[in-house]
């Protein structure tokens, strides 16, 4: 049993115990920026002159010393060790002996701790950033093949009115816009420099904080050494925006299986994204979005866990904090492939116009415009939703095109609107005139994904 304590002991640990208290299985993924951290603090002890500057040149050399072996060979973390850290003094020891003591100096593990889970985090931000930069940008030139592509719109499940595939790939890609932003906005609470609050009082060693702050890639020094270890705001954070975002991609993947099921047929699914049946050779399973899809209830529970861990715990470290580490490490590692599994199905997903266009042009989904049509002859909106509303039940109850009926029915009273009744019955025409900001009309359409493409340039 390795550990940095213990000399106030006079026994070893209970071994369940020991094992139950350790980190170093889960938290050594925290290697590259516990030592990258770690380095950044022996040089500015040397720069403070707690430590002379070869002392802290030599402590910088044995730490890259230490990455380099652990990155080469797995065996290499096969030590018995507390945690992260444990680790690193230990095998820093073995390079260059006991001066491996002196990157400890002033230095607890509370703030170690919690400097690398925001190194981290700021890392796993970037990466998720470019993830779905790229899963928008896929959205958004699919949608613009089909910017003037007519299918049908739903709202509770039911058909609604004509939209285009545009519109619809790019309500998706508008909701990952949102989760770009968020992240970029988590980011600036996150990357704050906590290294130099010590065990909860700060130190007093004469370290310039905001140098090493620069050194790390910190916009700012937290102001506080008691809220700085215990804060984990910013890790809460973090895992609601990834859970925001897979719910966003559970919505699309959502879509995607419908679409392709065949009461609909208006797209299929890549074969390299699907699976078949063990008993049934025709299938073609959308394995890859249900797993996307099913993926959100692990970040939602992420980020249950990580309220539940933070709450009724006195203000310090408390040993509970431990258990943060997991649940980011589970969000990010559900979103992350979720993220290029989704812009792979995207991209490879090939539209049946024909389909899409006939479903469309189900003439109840024309019902809408009938009656804002007749609003602007002059009749009362509230009036003209009931005469539509009535047409639609005769048409139904005769089995008749509601065309047809709507025609017959307003030749004399409005003229000009049974004139243009092919029109109203248009999907294309339908779609083409909403064509205010955000509306479905083609133009509109490619005006909104060309403002998303920007948003994430």
């Amino acid at each position: 049993m390795t550990k940095l304590w213990g000399g106030n002991y006079e026994a070893e640990p209970d071994r369940l115990f020991w094992e139950f208290n350790r980190s170093f299985p889960f938290d050594r993924r925290l290697m590259r920026e516990e030592i990258a951290a770690s380095r950044a603090y022996a040089l500015a002890l040397g720069k403070c002159r707690a430590l002379p500057m070869k002392d802290a040149a030599k402590l910088d050399r044995g730490l890259a010393r230490v990455l380099a072996k652990y990155e080469a060979n797995p065996a290499y973390a096969d030590i018995d060790v507390e945690d992260v850290h444990s680790f690193v003094e230990t095998r820093l020891e073995e390079e260059i002996g006991s001066l491996a003591g002196q990157g400890h100096l002033g230095r607890s593990r509370n703030e170690q701790s919690v400097t690398a889970l925001r190194l981290f985090i700021r890392g796993a931000i970037d990466d998720v950033r470019g993830g779905l930069q790229e899963l928008i940008r896929t959205l958004v030139s699919r949608a613009l093949e089909g910017a003037a592509a007519p299918m049908p719109g739903y709202t509770h499940t039911r058909e609604a009115e004509p939209i285009t595939f545009g519109h619809w790939a790019g309500a998706h890609a508008w909701a990952l816009v949102r989760d770009f932003e968020r992240l970029a906005d988590t980011r600036v609470r996150v990357n704050v420099l906590p290294l130099g609050s010590g065990a909860l009082a700060g130190t007093a060693l004469p370290l310039k904080r905001e140098a090493l702050a620069r050194a790390l890639g910190f916009a700012a020094v937290s102001e506080n050494a008691l809220d700085a270890i215990s804060d984990r705001d910013f890790a809460a954070e973090f895992v609601f925006v990834l859970a925001q975002t897979q719910t966003h991609l559970s919505r699309l993947a959502e879509d995607l299986i419908h679409y392709s099921s065949r009461p609909y047929g208006f797209l299929a699914l890549p074969d390299a994204f699907t699976t078949g049946s063990s008993l049934m050779p025709q299938k073609k399973n959308p394995d890859s979005m249900e797993l996307v899809r099913g993926k959100a209830s692990r970040t939602t529970g992420s980020v249950v866990r990580l309220l539940a861990l933070t709450s009724g715990i006195p203000v310090g470290y408390q040993k509970d904090f431990q258990e943060d580490k997991e649940a980011v490490f589970d969000a990010l590692d559900a979103v992350l492939p979720s993220i290029m599994v989704a812009t792979g199905v995207v991209r490879g997903v090939t539209l049946n116009r024909e389909a899409m266009k006939k479903a469309a042009a189900a003439e109840g989904m024309m019902a809408a415009s009938l009656a804002v049509a007749l609003a602007r002859e002059g009749v009362p909106f509230r009036k003209a939703h009931g005469m539509v509303g009535s047409m639609v039940t005769d048409a139904v109850k005769a089995n008749f095109p509601l065309g047809d009926l709507a025609r017959a029915t307003l030749k004399g009273r409005h003229p000009r609107i049974a004139a243009r009744m092919k029109d109203f019955f248009d999907p294309e025409k339908a779609v083409a005139a909403k064509a205010a900001r955000g509306g479905t009309a083609p133009a509109a359409v490619r005006a909104s994904l060309r403002a998303a493409r920007a948003r994430v340039r």
